[in-house]
C-alpha cells in the first residue's frame, strides 16, 4: 500500500481517477486474506476507497475554508497547515473505519446479489463524483463562490454515502431476521411433523395390541381344533405385519424414538445398511431440539447415501451422553467428495428459498447449547459430529 501511494503521488498532485488503483489493491488483498463472497469483497474494497477519498476531500476542503489556503497549497507545500490537515485527516479516517468495522461485526452478509450490486453502484458513482467535483475545485481556485458550492456538493455526497450505509445495515438486518424466522418456521414444521409421527405410532401400537388380542383368540381356537395349518398361516401373516412396523431403537424418549425409527426405517427402505448405537440416558436437551437435530442429520445422510451404489449404502448413528456433554455422530457413505467443491455445505437443490436450512438448523441448535459442529470426510464417508452442553 505504501509503495502504491508513493507511485501515485509521484504521478499526480491529487490522485483523482488514479485512486481506482487503491480499490484494485484492496480487492486483491481481500481475495487473498478475507472471508466472504466475491461481491462482499468487492463491496469492502470500494467502500474502503470511498471512505478514504471522502474523508480526505472533506477534511482538505474544510481546512481550505478555515485557513483561507487554496487546495494546491495544502496539497503541495510543506506547511503547518498541511501537517495539521494530514493529522486531522488520519484521525477522522481511523475513527470512521473503526465505526464501519463495528457495524461489520454485526455481519452484513444477508443481502441478495442485486442488492449488493445496487449498493456498490452507489459507492462507485460517489467515488466518480468526488473525483470530478474535487478536481474542479483544485482547478478553479480563483472562483471562491464556485469553490464553496463545490465543497457543499462534496459534503452532500458524503451524507448520501452515510445514508446508503445505514440503508445497507437496515436491509441486512431485515434479511437476517427473515432468515431467522424462516429457520424457526422450519424447526416448528419439523416439531409438528415429529409430534404427528409420535401420535401415529401410538395409535398404531394401540391398534396392533387390539388386533393381537383378537389374533390370539383365533389362534387359540385353531390350535384347540387341531387346525395347525391355518394357525401357521395366521402366525406368518401377523409376523409379516409386525416386521413392517418394526421398532429399530428405544431410548426411553417417545419423540426421539419416533424420529429415529421413522428415519432409520426410511433408510432401510432405500437399501441402506443401518447401524445405530444410542445411550438411553439422554437428558438435559429439549426433545424438540433433539428431534430437529437428529431429523436434519439423518435427512442429509439418507439423501447422500441413496445416491451411492446399492452395495455401498450405509449410515451409522452414535449418540452418547456423559457428564455435561451430549454427543451425536452420523457417518454416511457418499458417492463423491462433498467438501472440496461445497465447503459451506450449501443446498444443491434448485429451490434455494425453501431448501438449505438443514445445516443452518443443526448449527443453530449447537449454538443454542454452546456446542460445536464438525463436518469432515474420510474413506468415502461423510462424518457429522455434534457436541452439545446440557
Amino acid at each position: 500500500m505504501t509503495a502504491l501511494i508513493i507511485v501515485i503521488n509521484s504521478l499526480a498532485l491529487y490522485e483523482g481517477l488514479l485512486g481506482v488503483l487503491y480499490s484494485v489493491f484492496f480487492f486483491l488483498f481481500s481475495l487473498a486474506f478475507l472471508n466472504g463472497t466475491i461481491l462482499q469483497k468487492l463491496f469492502t474494497a470500494i467502500v474502503t476507497n470511498v471512505v478514504l477519498i471522502g474523508v480526505s476531500v472533506g477534511v482538505i476542503s474544510l481546512m481550505s475554508l478555515i485557513t483561507k489556503d487554496n487546495l494546491n497549497s495544502i496539497y503541495s507545500q510543506h506547511s503547518v497547515n498541511r501537517l495539521l490537515t494530514v493529522v486531522i485527516g488520519q484521525t477522522v479516517l481511523t475513527y470512521v473505519l473503526v465505526v464501519i468495522r463495528h457495524i461489520f461485526n454485526k455481519k452484513i452478509t444477508f443481502l441478495k446479489p442485486k442488492e449488493w450490486l445496487l449498493i456498490i453502484s452507489v459507492f462507485v458513482i460517489s467515488f466518480v463524483a468526488f473525483v470530478a467535483i474535487h478536481t474542479s475545485a483544485v482547478n478553479i481556485q480563483n472562483m471562491k463562490r464556485s469553490i464553496i458550492w463545490l465543497i457543499i456538493a462534496e459534503f452532500c455526497i458524503i451524507l448520501i454515502n452515510i445514508v446508503c450505509w445505514y440503508i445497507t445495515v437496515n436491509v441486512s438486518t431485515v434479511r437476517n431476521r427473515e432468515k431467522e424466522l424462516l429457520k424457526i418456521a422450519k424447526q416448528n414444521e419439523y416439531n409438528a411433523q415429529y409430534s404427528e409421527i409420535v401420535k401415529s405410532q401410538y395409535e398404531q401400537t394401540r391398534r396392533l395390541r387390539h388386533d393381537m388380542k383378537q389374533h390370539f383368540i383365533v389362534l387359540d381356537r385353531l390350535i384347540t381344533n387341531q387346525k395347525y395349518k391355518e394357525a401357521q398361516q395366521l402366525i406368518t401373516e401377523n409376523y409379516k405385519s409386525i416386521s413392517e412396523t418394526d421398532v429399530v431403537v428405544d431410548v426411553g424418549n417417545d419423540f426421539v424414538n419416533a424420529i429415529l425409527n421413522v428415519k432409520l426405517s426410511e433408510a432401510k427402505s432405500f437399501g441402506i445398511c443401518v447401524i445405530c448405537s444410542v445411550d438411553k440416558s439422554i437428558t438435559g436437551i429439549s426433545s424438540t431440539d433433539l428431534c430437529s437435530l437428529i431429523g436434519n442429520l439423518l435427512d442429509n445422510a439418507i439423501e447422500a447415501a441413496k445416491q451411492c451404489a446399492p452395495d455401498n449404502r450405509s449410515i451409522e448413528v452414535n449418540m452418547s451422553s456423559s457428564g455435561k456433554h451430549f454427543k451425536i455422530a452420523v457417518r454416511n457413505s457418499i458417492p463423491e467428495p462433498v467438501l472440496k467443491s461445497n465447503y459451506e455445505l450449501l443446498t444443491t437443490k434448485k429451490d434455494k428459498t425453501h431448501h438449505g436450512y438443514g445445516i443452518k438448523t443443526i448449527k443453530f441448535i449447537a449454538e443454542k447449547y454452546n456446542g460445536t459442529t464438525d463436518f469432515y470426510e474420510e474413506n468415502s464417508t461423510f462424518i457429522s459430529q455434534i457436541t452439545l452442553y446440557k
